[in-house]
């Protein structure tokens, strides 16, 4: 051996590979790798079923293209994801995990209850973003899942302003806005946005919540019964 750095171990995706003595532990090294802002939820998204890039965007839309091009090498290089198709411009390409990386399920996951938990309890007031909570949903929503292919859901506010909103899934994918729907709602969900809110973090159950009262909707029967099987837990959303 000729000097300490020989002893020290190899780190891919850090410029030489050299870990600083201080950063050995494995907590350490798991935050250099995936500690970042976007890694973890670039992993999410492909979790969650985007493969291609505009897809995996179209799910992080604060996040640069350019950037996201760099992030999603850089998960290549440390074994999180494995690109397929050709790298020719103008091809499609996916992405999909690895067994290390779908390994991450459970820490993302453990990191989406910790926020609802403990991090994202409601402002003193009660007061609801609708606007942030429609576009949470709206990157929850899972349009493989619907009883229909394209599909307007609309949500009524009786005594809140703003007093609608609505989620619209199409071919272009899932898209949230404030105020009536563009198109004919296939579902309306009668709700104040902080009982909403509280179903969508996990905190109330939706049959606790249409039993007591406190969510109706105006639709087919059968759309309303399936209606909560519509999105992923908020633990693994935006």
């Amino acid at each position: 051996m000729n000097g300490s750095r020989d002893v020290v171990p190899r780190l891919a995706g850090t410029p030489d590979g050299w870990v600083p003595p201080t950063e050995y532990g494995p907590v350490s090294v798991g935050a250099r790798l995936i500690g970042d802002r976007w890694t973890m939820l670039i992993v999410r998204e492909i979790l969650t079923g985007a493969s291609g890039f505009n897809a995996i965007h179209r799910g992080l839309p604060a996040l640069s293209r350019t950037l996201l091009s760099s992030r999603l090498r850089y998960l290549e290089r440390i074994g999180v994801v494995s690109r397929h198709g050709s790298r020719s411009p103008g091809s499609r390409s996916e992405y999909r995990l690895t067994a290390s990386g779908l390994a991450l399920r459970p820490v993302l996951e453990a990191l989406g209850v910790w926020a609802r938990d403990w991090q994202l309890a409601p402002t003193a007031d009660g007061e609801v973003n609708v606007a942030t909570l429609m576009w949470q949903m709206q990157q929850g929503i899972q349009p493989e899942l619907l009883p229909l292919r394209e599909l307007t859901l609309a949500f009524q506010f009786p005594d809140s302003h703003p007093s609608h909103a609505w989620i619209h899934v199409g071919p272009e994918g899932p898209r949230a806005s404030i105020g009536a729907p563009e198109h004919q709602p296939d579902l309306t969900v009668i709700v104040e946005p902080e009982v909403l809110n509280e179903l969508w973090w996990g905190r109330r159950a939706c049959a606790d919540a249409i039993m007591r009262g406190d969510v109706g909707f105006e639709g087919p029967a059968q759309l309303a019964a399936s209606y909560p099987g519509w999105f992923r837990p908020a633990s693994l959303s935006a």
